[in-house]
């Protein structure tokens, strides 16, 4: 009759599980992780200079209203702000300084939480 012949299939090695390669894969993702962190880490230091940059401008900004809202009153008769007649220029320059400062606070606190977040990635 016809011969049956049985074949044991043999697991080939393909040099995937061999140690230098697998060195080779962990040394790579290590400097792929290092590389990411950096990344991350300029990001966040030129966020941080953004926003240090921003809240400089807006200080100058809130100094140039003040500076804007004491002239107005130099020229105004009126001092009083509850009196109908004070000045509506100054009134708008004091509600515009009071936004920039709760902007500036705001900024602020961002900054303190970016400010934190790189020096505890740097030495960890």
């Amino acid at each position: 009759m016809t011969k049956q012949c049985h074949f044991e299939t043999v697991k080939i090695k393909r040099g995937n599980n061999h140690p230098g390669r697998i060195r080779a894969i962990l040394a790579k993702r290590q400097a792929q992780n290092e590389a990411r962190e950096q990344r991350e880490i300029e990001i966040k230091r030129r966020a941080a200079t953004q926003l240090r940059t921003m809240i400089a401008n807006l200080e100058r900004e809130v100094a140039n209203l003040d500076d804007g809202i004491s002239s107005e009153l130099t020229l105004a008769r009126v001092r009083d702000p509850s009196h109908f007649a004070y000045p509506i220029s100054v009134r708008t320059m004091q509600a515009r300084r009071e936004n920039l400062k709760t902007t500036i606070a705001a900024l602020s606190d961002r900054l303190a939480l970016t400010d934190g977040s790189p020096t505890q990635s740097v030495a960890a």
